[in-house]
């Protein structure tokens, strides 16, 4: 007989706590192992011992490192390992590798684990007990012929299961023949990401089934008995939500074959210690099937214990160290010797949000009172106040464990639990479990393994407000003590009352907006080139606070200016005003709907031009949508209010914008087509984006449709002689107004625009000066005083925009916290090549991640990027990937040389691998310094043009 003395948990959370606990009842020392990121987690503080496993390792893959967990096993004299369920549980090699070392793994033999951790095998042993299967491939299929033809004998539907799966993972069920294939595929991609191997087979899939398993128990004296049924059904997608024992709902008869069925097969091959085997019984209630093992204690074992009053866990242990099932210390002498005493139901607590398809939520719990009482078993992992919920592993909080007489009070005694508890920080699936434990049908009995999916009601919320005041109170403490996130406390701020932009008994003149209605676009095209004035676009209403305060100006601070502008100042050719990044800031920061921003806007101003900003095929997001989408956003943007549409391609790609262009014209709205303007055109040392460059893209886009062409100088780099050059070139070029756009950055861009006039330019982008210069456009009311005496000056009322300026002046100093604060030009702009809007974002994401007194170094590795990158354009989103790029370099201390000779070992940001990916932009017009070097000899960093692919999955940053 062995006697164990010391026993490790390779585990986390919950299981790996349960495991401690029937140790401790033992006299048996725990040792723990635990993740980097796992260095607060509670089942670490709950053994006599625990240890850093998988030192640099990934989150997940640390509590995989099966050598590091056998040398923690060797220092420190552990002589049993318990795996738990998840990570290890059925790992062959972990087994194998505690009997080559002597260590006692407390769990199946290796023969059962390699036996039943292989689906196909797990059938053939199933078919040798002479237990009704599913119909199903022999083994793993060759190829999609093999399951298109399996498919055609049996019938449809079917499902699709990976051989080494688990978990719902690697499973896809078809009910129509055309998407066989593209099933077949997922299952494949799935599997081999989620177990290393591809390899699937095919059933015939039972509709509608209750999922039934079996909890066995062997020993190694030959002796194999059940602990009765659970019925398994309230499931989604494949994963299992509320657990039952026993499964009361069927008849007796039934659930005594199934029992009788799973203890054949686990005799025949002379199991040993704790396993499951699972079924699914037909809606006939009269026929069953096998599915497959699982050699390990499972989730849901809390149930059975509850019912039949044996320790699953401790069981485990006595049968590993030798002792027979009849044996005093366990004292299971007979089949007949197992009770079932009344119905035990288990529900998983998880941060999953049923609402948003069940993702799991992230955060800080602030707040956890539990449920208890008579007929309650917790078993918690990671609940607590305080405690961080990451999003590196399971969403499981703690497991309900209710048990009564019966089925209906076992359901109300859950109920009342479910009541009792209260969790703050993190969004939970509480009011699902409850709507579920409310249902007629559920408490009928009457459930199977799709109800959820064919109910979707259970996963609406009800409307009450669980206790605000605690969240509310604490994040007054939270602001008050400690100020807002990356950037401190700071002295509550004293704000001026701001002028009162009064006209709202004032209708609007007639201005742009009627004449394009008159008109139509060519003709309107036509009428901005007859204009000796230049034409203004006042960017106040979007670029402008995007530059400068993160695009953060509310909707109500807007409505406050835009229609007295509007009256006062009706030569204002268009308000810049939507698009871009107002959906993220809207939804993300303000609480805000941005359509309903434009919408208001367009009632407080009908007389003005609305122009939004449009990313070509990305709309106003970051990855690239199928056309459908960008025909219909279009459409919806143009019917509540859009007149003017700045269409755009990160990398210059007119064919990213045609399909926008072509759906603009459709709707009877102006298509302003930009290139983004980068380097130096009169400088002979960078000749990628020439002149020439930029005078057949604007030759193209006229052919495409444009009716304007707009110069997007997003970093402010466009110097005063080459902006006369480009613009004349333009001039002769098209027969379209040609319409700049530029940021005060660097210090030149008036200048710029003075030239700009001279060389016949229609159309310039200027700010109210409030929120003007810095990152932002240059002052309306400055550039029109510099033109004074000029042909060409715009004919405004100074007088009424110093008055809305003086309004805006006050507004500014609500954002002080996002302010970007650039008092003075920054003619460091020349060097990296910011946009003007990104240095704003830039520098209050790098305050976030603790780099905020490294900006000088950021904006010097933002430089290096963009050569590493192949000196691309930069504007979104192009330009988030340069600098979701540099933070990563400056905060994990990387070089350049670093990239190139340790690239395949890192988890490069995901914008900076879809880019070269082309899930963000097609990556065809940036050159990568790596191939520019492999083409002047250094081979061996060809493969580095971008991030190696075995570095394509994500992890946290470092």
């Amino acid at each position: 007989m062995k006697n164990i003395r010391k026993i490790l948990v390779p585990n986390r959370g919950e299981i790996a706590i349960r495991i401690f606990r029937a140790c401790h009842e033992m006299g048996i020392r725990t040792v723990a192992v635990y993740s980097k990121e796992d260095v607060l987690s509670l089942h670490r503080s709950r053994a006599d011992e625990a240890y850093l496993v998988g030192k640099g390792k990934k989150p997940v893959d640390a509590y995989l490192d099966i050598e590091d967990i056998i040398r923690i096993c060797k220092e420190h004299d552990v002589d049993a390992i318990h795996p738990g369920y998840g990570f290890l549980s059925e790992n062959a090699q972990l087994a194998k590798r505690c009997e080559d070392e002597g260590i006692i793994f407390i769990g199946p033999k290796v023969e059962h684990l390699q036996m039943f951790g292989d689906k196909v095998n797990a059938r053939i042993q199933a078919e040798r007990a002479d237990i009704p299967m599913i119909p199903g491939t022999n083994g793993a299929v060759k190829d999609f012929a093999e399951v298109k033809a399996f498919a055609e004998r049996v019938g449809l539907p079917v499902m699709i299961k990976a051989i080494n799966g688990g978990g719902g993972r690697g499973m896809r069920r078809v009910d129509r023949m055309e998407d066989l294939k593209e099933a077949y595929d997922e299952a494949r991609s799935e599997a081999k990401r989620a177990f290393g191997d591809e390899d699937v087979y095919v059933e015939k899939c039972i509709l509608n089934p209750k999922h039934i398993e079996v909890q066995i128990m062997g020993d190694e004296h030959g002796n194999v008995i059940h602990l009765n049924e659970r019925d398994c059904s309230i499931q989604r997608r494949h994963q299992k939500v509320i657990e039952m024992a026993p499964a009361w709902s069927l008849p007796k008869k039934l659930r005594q074959n199934i029992c009788a069925a799973a203890l054949k097969i686990m005799k025949n091959v002379h199991y040993v210690n704790a396993g499951t085997v699972e079924f699914l019984a037909d809606q006939d209630e009269e026929h069953f099937y096998f599915i497959e093992v699982n050699p390990r204690v499972q989730v849901e074992h809390t149930v059975t214990e509850a019912i039949t009053d044996i320790d699953i866990v401790k069981t485990q242990i006595l049968v590993a160290e030798g002792h027979a099932l009849s044996d005093p210390e366990i004292g299971i002498k007979s089949q007949e010797d197992i009770p079932c005493n009344g119905v035990a139901i288990q529900c998983r607590i998880t941060t999953e949000d049923p609402q948003n398809n069940f993702m799991p939520d992230t955060g800080k719990i602030n707040d956890y009172r539990s449920g208890g009482g008579p007929g309650i078993r917790l078993d918690a992992g990671t609940a607590y106040t305080g405690a961080v919920i990451t999003p590196y592993y399971d969403s499981l909080l703690v497991k309900v464990t209710a048990h009564a007489n019966n089925a209906p009070e076992t359901i109300y005694r859950m109920l009342r639990c479910l009541d009792e508890f209260r969790i703050g920080g993190v969004k939970t699936n509480i009011y699902f479990l409850k709507n579920m434990l409310l249902d007629k049908n559920f408490q009928a009995g009457c459930c199977n393994v799709n109800y959820i999916d064919h109910h979707p009601d259970l996963l609406n919320a009800p409307q009450v407000i669980d206790e605000p005041a605690a969240g509310l109170l604490a994040y007054i403490g939270e602001v008050t003590v400690n100020g807002f996130h990356g950037n401190g406390s700071n002295p509550k701020p004293r704000f001026e009352t701001p002028v009162k932009l009064n006209a709202a008994d004032e209708a609007c003149p007639s201005g742009t907006r009627q004449l394009l209605e008159e008109l139509g676009p060519e003709k309107f095209s036509k009428w901005i080139q007859d204009q000796k004035q230049i034409l203004l676009m006042d960017t106040t209403y979007r670029d402008a606070h995007q530059s400068l305060l993160a695009t953060r100006i509310r909707t109500r601070d807007i409505m406050q200016a835009i229609h007295y502008t509007a009256c006062k100042v009706p030569q204002i050719y268009a308000f810049e005003d939507w698009g871009g990044a107002t959906f993220d800031v809207a939804y993300r920061f303000l609480d805000e709907d941005p359509w309903e921003r434009l919408r208001k806007m367009r009632e407080a101003a009908p007389n003005i031009l609305f122009q939004m900003l449009t990313r070509g095929a990305n709309t106003v997001g970051y990855t690239n949508y199928p056309p459908e989408v960008v025909r219909q956003f279009l459409a919806l943007a143009a019917k509540n209010g859009v007149d003017v549409f700045r269409i755009f391609d990160c990398l210059n790609q007119l064919d990213h914008m045609t399909l926008s262009i072509d759906e603009v014209r459709k709707q009877g709205k102006l298509a302003e087509t930009a290139f983004c303007y980068t380097g130096d055109i009169l400088d002979d040392g960078r000749q990628k984006y020439t002149l020439k460059y930029y005078t057949n893209l604007a030759k193209e886009m006229e052919k495409a449709g444009a009716n304007i062409i707009a110069i997007k100088d997003m970093a402010g780099l466009l110097k005063p002689e080459a902006a006369y050059t480009l613009i004349s070139a333009l001039k002769d070029a098209v027969d379209l107004p040609i319409h700049l756009h530029s940021h005060e950055g660097g210090g030149c861009t008036l200048y710029t625009y003075a030239k700009a006039a001279e060389a016949g330019v229609d159309i310039v982008d200027v700010a109210t000066s409030a929120l003007s210069n810095g990152t932002s456009q240059p002052s309306m009311t400055a550039f029109i005083q510099a033109l004074s005496n000029n042909p060409r000056q715009p004919q405004m009322d100074i007088e009424e925009l110093e008055t809305i300026d003086r309004y805006w002046q006050v507004v500014r100093a609500y954002y002080a916290g996002v302010d970007g604060k650039m008092t003075s030009p920054n003619t460091t702009v020349f060097q990296h090549e910011m946009p003007g809007g990104q240095y704003t974002n830039l520098r209050q994401q790098a305050k976030g991640v603790g780099l905020g007194d490294r900006w000088p170094e950021v904006c010097r590795m933002y430089a290096k990027v963009n050569e590493m990158f192949g000196d691309v354009i930069k504007v979104t989103p192009s330009s988030k990937v340069v600098g979701d790029m540099t933070l990563f370099m400056v905060q994990n201390n990387l070089t350049e040389k670093d990239i190139y000779e340790r690239g395949e070992t890192m988890d490069f940001p995901k914008s900076v691998v879809d880019f070269f990916d082309a899930s963000s932009a097609s990556p065809t017009a940036a050159s990568p310094r790596s191939s520019r070097r492999s083409s002047s000899g250094a081979s061996s960093h060809t493969s580095r043009r971008r991030p190696p692919r075995s570095t394509r999955r994500r992890s946290r940053r470092t």
